[in-house]
């Protein structure tokens, strides 16, 4: 693997990976919950003028962790990327995505030995990473999307 074509940093402790799983998946709970309370309009409304709406985010999430998934699971072979659903989106499925996503993720992590992190897999248009580093893109991924979240639900609460 050449160093200058890895991207993301190589994680390489399932222990502290699992750490920042854990906490990822405690505040998307809450997160999850949160929007289990907002109305249909509320969760289709862009959380900023142009961009994407909350269930979109979800849905987004749900998908891109699934393929990261994917491509761990099928290294060192690339997987093609499929194309995400434009919507409509239905809250309790995107919701249902994202949670057996997260669960697939878990269980890949815990079932593996922590040397499989610093295995070689493909990764959409990135290319060759390793898994601990597809992982920590994930975690990543996630973060930057769930500021948009709590953005909006800021935003709502806000509201009288």
């Amino acid at each position: 693997m050449s160093a200058t074509r890895i991207v993301f940093p190589p994680l390489t402790s399932r222990g502290d990976l699992l750490l920042m799983l854990d906490e990822l998946s405690r505040v998307d709970l809450e997160i999850w919950a949160r929007c289990r309370e907002l109305s249909e309009e509320q969760l289709n409304d862009p959380v900023i003028p142009g961009t994407w709406p909350m269930l979109r985010i979800l849905a987004h999430l749900a998908a891109t962790e699934a393929y990261a998934l994917a491509c761990i699971e099928q290294r060192p072979n690339a997987v093609p990327r499929p194309a995400e659903s434009e919507g409509p989106y239905e809250r309790e499925a995107v919701l249902t995505d994202v949670d057996e996503a997260r669960a697939a993720t878990l269980s890949f992590v815990k079932s593996r030995p922590e040397a499989v992190l610093v295995e070689e897999c493909q990764y959409g248009e990135v290319g060759e990473q390793t898994v601990g580093g597809v992982l920590y893109h994930l975690i990543e991924h996630v973060i930057h999307h769930r500021a948009f979240l709590r953005l909006k639900m800021a935003q709502w609460e806000s509201q009288p």
